[in-house]
């Protein structure tokens, strides 16, 4: 697809709003001494606006993306989105099956001037030009699972740009991860056809199977997470792929998958063929309990993870140090494991455990004791922040650590990284903001966006309404994708700089 140029008006007005909207402003570090801090400003005018094919009806139907589930960077700077709209679901007697939220639903009423929902992965080169769009947006047509994604993941979720430049994609309401050649899928467009695939396509690692002749797709959710299969996934939150050999089988390019909105576990799959084959190899994690109960709680014991509400784990993040950094979504921490944790499961061992090296607190929950088995860190991290703007962003009880980029990063590289990575760049769903972390003492000095610290949640150009996943392109740039009611991907530019970067 060839990039589609557009006029603006008024450069002047536009570089004036691009500087007047700075976020991340100073705060003093943990040890109260003023540090350098990078700062951002966002990007108002990317993406530029997306393609308006001429319909049969020749008339022009705008692009919607719906909700922009995961994005990920390839190694030529350019961003991919994987986005919902397009899982409209089928109508049956005038209700909708299978919808997804953040599906794009007026199609088919009557309106002639609706737009339509984008390809399932949309390409965006770093000036913000749609430069690719491809994806199989065919729906199961009839019986107990209509409405349902076809080919692709069921609610489209994860994104990741591996070391080859193959882009991995997993859902949040079915049991599969799929690998694309890029090149080759934008050739194909709709017809894009994957190159591997983990998991079964409405099967998922369940202790309760549904019933036969009943939807499938009803065995994927956090309900019943048998957390042990070495073929089946359950709601597959997020992937990474690690360049370096793996630390047990002495091969590059395992794949790294939180199985977390159904199960609650980190699983590895590793190669021995550079990336043609793949095999499980081991995992660890299990769902959280205290005194007996499925509990979500900053005290849930190391290596477990928050048992409710979605994103358990939520995020898999790996560092040029050789660490693998695993979002605990509901319980508002990151873990930090070593990448040979884990083992297979087995009948004597059906969910292996792994002790981090560390948990990072995105600040302290009221009422809350973390373990004191391993080192915690962050328990104060809004400790140089205003108290009052403290408290409003304690009050909410998760999702702080709903996804985490390491900056300055180069995404596809993950533990080859050669950046310092000195800073955090998390994504908090429920506050509606992007904090700004110091890696060492896990600090929050800054954040992204127009409103700074004080969560602002809204529409305009540099708020956030549910931010949900980012990535950071080998320029420093960070992309935030929003779901829910957010419904778009936004771009900060770095304008001051930080941390010798």
């Amino acid at each position: 697809m060839k990039s589609i140029k557009y006029a603006y008006i008024s450069g002047a007005v536009v570089a004036a709003i691009a500087f007047a909207i700075v976020g991340g402003r100073s705060l003093a570090d943990g040890s109260g001494n003023k540090t350098r801090t990078p700062v951002f400003a966002v990007d108002p005018f990317w993406p530029k606006p997306l393609p308006a094919p001429v319909g049969s009806d020749g008339i022009a139907h705008s692009w919607i993306q719906g909700e922009v589930a995961g994005n990920c960077i390839d190694p030529r700077d350019n961003v991919y989105t994987f986005n919902r709209g397009w899982e409209v679901g089928v109508t049956i007697n005038g209700v909708l099956q299978g919808n997804e939220t953040g599906a794009i639903n007026s199609q088919g009423i009557g309106d002639a001037f609706a737009s339509i929902p984008s390809p399932p992965v949309v390409a965006f080169d770093s000036d913000g030009n749609v430069i690719a769009g491809w994806g199989n947006p065919s729906l199961i047509p009839m019986g107990p699972d209509y409405g349902y994604a076809a080919y692709m993941p069921h609610g489209a979720h994860g994104c990741f740009v591996d070391y080859q430049g193959y882009v991995w994609v997993g859902g949040n309401g079915d049991g599969i991860v799929q690998k694309y050649n890029p090149s080759t899928a934008n050739a194909q467009g709709a017809g894009a056809t994957f190159v591997a695939q983990f998991g079964t396509k409405g099967m998922c690692d369940t202790t309760s199977p549904p019933p036969a002749g009943t939807n499938p797709f009803t065995s994927c959710n956090e309900t019943h997470d048998a957390n042990t299969s070495h073929t089946l996934l359950n709601e597959p939150a997020d992937i990474a792929v690690d360049p370096l050999p793996d630390p047990v089988t002495g091969t590059p390019g395992s794949v790294y998958i939180a199985d977390g909105y159904g199960n609650h576990r980190v699983v590895v799959y590793t190669t021995a063929d550079g990336g043609k084959t793949y095999t499980y190899n081991r995992q660890w994690g299990t769902t959280c309990m205290i005194n007996g109960v499925a509990s979500d709680s900053q005290a849930c014991l190391p290596g477990t993870f928050g048992a409710t509400g979605g994103g358990h784990p939520h995020c898999v993040v790996f560092s040029n140090d050789g660490d693998l950094y695993v979002c605990d979504r509901p319980n508002n921490r990151i873990q930090i494991f070593d990448r040979s944790c884990g083992a297979p499961s087995s009948a004597s061992n059906p969910q292996p455990l792994c002790t981090p090296k560390k948990i990072i607190n995105i600040g302290l929950n009221p009422g809350q004791t973390p373990p004191t088995s391993v080192p915690v860190v962050g328990n104060n991290a809004f400790q140089s922040v205003a108290p009052t703007d403290a408290a409003t962003i304690l009050a909410s009880p998760s999702l702080r650590a709903c996804d985490i980029d390491l900056w300055p990063n180069i995404d596809y590289l993950a533990t080859k990284s050669p950046t310092s990575q000195r800073i955090i760049v998390d994504a908090d769903a429920n506050n509606d903001n992007v904090w700004l972390i110091d890696k060492a003492t896990a600090t929050v000095f800054g954040a992204l966006g127009i409103c700074g610290i004080i969560p602002c949640p809204g529409h305009y150009v540099g708020q956030f309404e549910v931010s949900h996943t980012l990535a950071s392109d080998s320029k420093g740039n960070i992309y935030v994708a929003e779901t829910v009611q957010g419904r778009r991907i936004q771009k900060f530019v770095q304008v001051k700089s930080g941390y010798g970067y």
